[in-house]
């Protein structure tokens, strides 16, 4: 499922395309499937959009946020987008053949084409006039938490550190790829209770998070199981059930945390005493 870095890849590959997102007026939507649109009907969707330029790209968390000037009115309108699991979206040649997972085209001038692909159709797309109609639950965005607002946060819970990383109402981006990456290396189990947590290991924590989440923007995010094909970032744990730790040999493995497949090493990672 793209995380965070992935969809920070979409949209700094639309921004700095050319020619880019940004300024191009959309002349039709071509909505290929309903249930890709949530909150409005397609034929709304469509006139609503019809002459509207993007004048921004934004992201909270996992959502794309694509700020529009609307035809013939005044005001902002937003095009919020989660990907889900297999969702893409793409800047391509207006003449480029559909795909048969292609579920919206924005067809665009200068012969460009916007376009929503989705294999397994979880993926939504929201017309609003303010984000937060669709974003108000989030937590802060994971790649640019302060660590006050992350300690004080981290400070009123009482879960265990896994289930709450992926909680995107404490931290909006992480899903289980960075999540077990960021326990991986700063090496807390992911079963450990966020309580029991010293000051120095939030700070770590908090830290190790940012770094991971870098990282990987800066190579595209992560290719797994081929679904982001453009990402090049290298995870050390997760999927990796049986391979040498990088760090001390062990074998990974893979254990179950709130129903989600885990990847941890036992050794740099040990069972809390507490457990």
């Amino acid at each position: 499922m793209p995380e965070l870095p992935e969809v920070e890849s979409i949209i700094r590959t639309l921004r700095n395309s050319s020619p880019a997102l940004i300024g191009r007026h959309i002349k039709a939507v071509d909505v290929l499937w309903s249930g890709a649109v949530s909150g409005c009907y397609s034929s709304d969707l469509q006139a609503a959009l019809e002459g509207s330029v993007f004048v921004s790209l934004g992201r909270h968390g996992k959502f794309l946020i694509l700020e529009l000037e609307a035809k013939n009115r005044s005001g902002k309108q937003f095009l919020i987008i989660h990907l889900r699991m297999t969702g893409r979206l793409s800047l391509v040649p207006l003449n480029q053949a559909v795909d048969r997972h292609t579920r919206l085209v924005f067809l665009l001038d200068r012969g460009l084409a916007l376009r929503f692909d989705d294999p397994r159709k979880f993926g939504r797309l929201w017309l609003v006039n303010d984000p937060a109609e669709v974003t108000a639950s989030l937590g802060p965005d994971a790649l640019s938490v302060s660590y006050n607002e992350f300690a004080e946060r981290f400070a009123v819970h009482r879960r265990q550190l896994k289930p709450l990383l992926l909680d995107q109402s404490f931290l909006a981006g992480i899903g289980n790829i960075y999540a077990d990456e960021s326990l991986f290396r700063s090496k807390l189990h992911p079963l450990t209770i966020s309580s029991d947590l010293s000051p120095d290991e939030v700070r770590r924590l908090h830290c190790v998070i940012i770094a991971v989440l870098e990282e990987a923007v800066a190579v595209n995010g992560a290719n797994i199981d081929g679904v982001f094909k453009a990402g090049e970032f290298v995870v050390n744990v997760y999927g990796r059930e049986g391979y040498p730790c990088p760090v001390c040999r062990s074998p990974v493995v893979k254990i179950r945390v709130a129903q989600r497949g885990t990847h941890i090493c036992p050794q740099c990672q040990s069972m809390p005493e507490k457990l």
